[in-house]
């Protein structure tokens, strides 16, 4: 009888001590999951702000080629008109004149509009990749946490048992 005792004892102590380690590992196995997620969140940040900056590059660029298209109509026009001997200070031309330049400048300030809304969009989805990277921070320090006090449960839990189940066989 107390051979069982013992072997029943071991048995149970064995037991505890492999939940207690399989819920340590699982904590240490989450905390890694979640620390990963969090360095690839803080990449993706990282590639959000450089599209964010490639943006605004991208908008000055066409902001300028959309200028020097109005200046180069409005040279066209110019011409088209003088060289039909009809002054260019008044009248239609004038107005034509006039209506290309406005027009022209209105589509620059639709293209700096479009970058300025897309450059936004980039830096939203650049701060929130750093909060979810703050938060997978936040997952990885309690899953090791949570996985240290089921360890220490299960082996408080078992303990607990083996020396009741000593006691009864004693």
């Amino acid at each position: 009888m107390c051979e069982i005792a013992t072997l029943s004892a071991i048995a149970g102590i064995v037991g505890t001590g492999v939940s207690a380690l399989g819920a340590i590992q699982q904590g240490q196995a989450q905390s890694n999951a979640a620390k990963y997620q969090a360095a690839v969140d803080r990449n993706n940040s990282i590639l959000a702000q450089r599209a964010a900056a490639d943006a605004v590059e991208r908008g000055k660029e066409a902001e300028a080629t959309q200028r020097r298209k109005t200046t180069i109509t409005l040279a066209r026009q110019r011409a088209a008109v003088a060289s039909s001997g009809i002054e260019l200070d008044t009248g239609s031309p004038l107005d034509i004149l006039g209506d290309t330049a406005q027009f022209g400048e209105l589509d620059a300030q639709t293209v700096r509009g479009n970058t300025e809304r897309e450059r936004l969009g980039y830096e939203a989805q650049g701060s929130n990749f750093r909060a979810s990277a703050g938060l997978n921070d936040m997952k990885a320090s309690s899953a090791k946490t949570a996985g240290l006090i089921g360890g220490a449960s299960s082996l408080l839990s078992g303990a607990t048992s083996v020396a009741g189940n000593w006691y009864k066989m004693k």
